[in-house]
C-alpha cells in the first residue's frame, strides 16, 4: 500500500474532503480501501461505483450497512458482487 492508502485505511474520523479524495482515486485503490474502511457514508457511495471490483469490496466489508448489503445481494448486476454480499450477510447473521 502506498502512504495515501495507508492513511485512509487507518482513518477513523472522516471529513467530506477525505471522502472526496477517496472517490477521486483509481478504482483499484478505491476497491482496496472499501474492504476495510469504517466510514459508512463512503461505503454507501462506493456501493454505487461503476466498477464491480469496488462494489464487491464494499460487499466484503462487515461495516457496510445491512440495507446496502441487501441491495447489493439482490439487485447488483454482477453475480460475484451479489454472492459476496450474500456471504457477508450470512456471516453477520451467524455472528
Amino acid at each position: 500500500m502506498d502512504s495515501n492508502i495507508d492513511f485512509y485505511a487507518s482513518l477513523r474520523d472522516w471529513s467530506p474532503w477525505d471522502e472526496a479524495d477517496v472517490l477521486k482515486m483509481e478504482f483499484e485503490d478505491r476497491a482496496q480501501l472499501a474492504k476495510s474502511i469504517s466510514c459508512v457514508g463512503l461505503l454507501v457511495d462506493l456501493s454505487l461505483d461503476q466498477h464491480a471490483e469496488v462494489r464487491k469490496a464494499v460487499a466484503e466489508n462487515p461495516i457496510t450497512p445491512l440495507s446496502t448489503l441487501k441491495r447489493l445481494a439482490e439487485q447488483d448486476l454482477c453475480i460475484s458482487v451479489q454472492q459476496t454480499a450474500q456471504n457477508t450477510l450470512t456471516t453477520l447473521v451467524k455472528a
